[in-house]
């Protein structure tokens, strides 16, 4: 025989009856069906299964039925305004704590399972904050409140990320409610209560309530909730620059950085670039994105290709030169593999384009992306520049960070020295790389050096002289020089190798 309770209740629109059955089909008792008022209807030719009751102030004016063979509900009564669902069957501030839950079966399943303490429920996760809100004294009544939404497999949405409902609209409930009064719990075994119910596992349901960390606000966190973080250091993936000046002040390329090259312009930013990308090929295993916006994909190859042979092959004469199969060889060893994806970009340069190629390249397998550079794509825009340049490095962080990338930017110089058009840029980068050359200076070793500065460092705040790179006319490299070697150097009219020769 069926289980059945009997109960009194008073109604306004829809009536109540007097007699609750047990809800077979999902494990609850006709206990809980009593408490919450809710009616089972076992025929199997009747198209509704269940009748939830609703409340406004404590009176019963609406409620939803659940269809038998989906998921249906339909409403019937007066529908605004409502009160949550089981709201009148448990008195404000009853008791030390309140459950809040997502579906009706899951209330009264909760009931069952922790001894009858209050539970309720929001209509949907898609009304849980609207209906959290509107009944914000109730639940603000009781001193501890757990919010334990539906553990979803996940929605996918048109732009590829994927959406939890139950456990977003679960944190979007808890920032509505007082600080320090709330726990989160996310179901480690089943979906929702009502599965852990109908398992078996009401013990382990009780125990994963108790054990549910209190929330904190995003951007919020208790200090005493760190440990794990504190001893387990985060694990940078770092790569080494070609420069040990430059290594010995950053400590390398990390991923999820913004770093950012400026100087005036035809001082040597591409060409430091150049020997970076060629490092990262020659000396590790990572795909490299380009974005060199003022040179064509056969120049940016090109020039790999000249520092892989240390001849300035986009000369005339040097490119007459050299033997096809040799240049085939240049070729293949910056190209192999299918380790450099270029940004074709004839056509658009907006930024939502520039950062779209950077998503598709980062789901390419690219870690390192040079974008050279940040001032062609803003001054391709309409509207203030400054505020576009702004809003351009805000996105590329944020995509550094979002991706677990590495960008490597260039922008240019105003006549004073500063990054043209805000000061935004270097707020934003996590390394700003400043390079000096004097391009009139009567002496040729000064006229071909250039002076690398690091004069931002959110890493270890290590600034200043990191070491002079000289430019050889020979051979189109970049060869390190110290301090100290510079200011020997400086009017020789020789070349680092000169020098050494001459030395000896």
């Amino acid at each position: 025989m069926t289980e059945q309770v009997k109960t009194t209740r008073s109604y306004s629109i829809v009536p109540i009856p007097e007699t609750f059955s047990a809800l077979v089909d999902r494990g609850i008792s006709a206990k809980a069906a009593a408490k919450f008022g809710t009616t089972y209807r076992p025929i199997v030719t009747d198209p509704v299964v269940h009748v939830y009751p609703y409340t406004k102030e404590g009176q019963h004016v609406a409620n939803k039925s659940r269809a038998r063979q989906s998921k249906d509900f339909k409403w019937q009564g007066d529908t605004q305004g409502l009160d949550l669902f089981g709201q009148s069957a448990f008195p404000a501030g009853c008791a030390k704590s309140i459950t809040i839950v997502e579906g009706e079966c899951d209330a009264m399943a909760v009931f069952d399972m922790n001894g009858g303490f209050p539970v309720v429920s929001v209509q949907s996760a898609s009304s849980a904050v609207k209906d959290v809100v509107r009944n914000f004294e109730y639940i603000n009544s009781f001193d501890e409140i757990v919010v334990c939404f539906d553990r979803d497999k996940g929605v996918q949405r048109p732009d590829g990320t994927t959406h939890y409902p139950g456990q977003e609209a679960a944190l979007k409930v808890a920032e509505k409610l007082p600080i320090g009064k709330v726990r989160i719990l996310t179901l480690s075994e089943f979906k929702d209560p009502n599965d852990y119910l109908r398992a078996g596992q009401a013990k382990a349901f009780i125990k994963e309530w108790y054990n549910a960390p209190e929330f904190t606000p995003v951007g919020l966190k208790k200090a005493e909730s760190l440990w794990e973080e504190v001893i387990n250091p985060p694990q940078y993936e770092t790569l080494p620059y070609p420069w040990q000046g430059l290594q010995d002040k950053t400590y390398g390329l990390r991923l999820s950085e913004f770093v950012v090259v400026n100087a005036q312009p035809k001082i040597g930013k591409s060409t430091i670039l150049g020997e970076i990308t060629h490092h990262l090929l020659m000396h590790t295993d990572a795909m490299v994105g380009l974005m060199r916006l003022e040179e064509s994909n056969r120049d940016s190859i090109l020039n790999l290709m000249s520092i892989d042979s240390s001849k300035r092959l986009h000369l005339p004469d040097v490119w007459e030169e050299t033997p096809e199969e040799e240049l085939k060889t240049y070729f293949d060893n910056v190209t192999g593999e299918g380790r450099v994806v270029l940004f074709d970009h004839f056509g658009s340069t907006g930024i939502d384009v520039i950062l779209d190629k950077i998503r598709h390249m980062s789901a390419m397998g690219c870690k390192y992306i040079v974008l050279d550079h940040l001032s062609i794509i803003v001054s391709d825009q309409s509207g203030d520049e400054r505020k576009q340049l702004d809003a351009l490095t805000t996105k590329l962080k944020t995509l550094t960070m979002e991706l677990n990338i590495c960008v490597l930017a260039v922008v240019h110089q105003n006549r004073e020295g500063k990054i043209r058009g805000t000061a935004g840029v270097e707020q934003l980068a996590n390394i700003v790389i400043r390079l000096e050359r004097d391009k009139e200076a009567s002496d040729s070793f000064e006229r071909n050096c250039m002076k690398v500065v690091v004069s931002e460092n959110r890493f270890c705040g290590e600034t200043g002289l990191a070491c002079y790179l000289h430019f050889s006319q020979d051979t189109g490299r970049l060869t390190e020089v110290s301090e100290q070697e510079f200011e020997a150097m400086k009017g020789s009219g020789e070349s680092p190798d000169e020098w050494v020769d001459r030395s000896i």
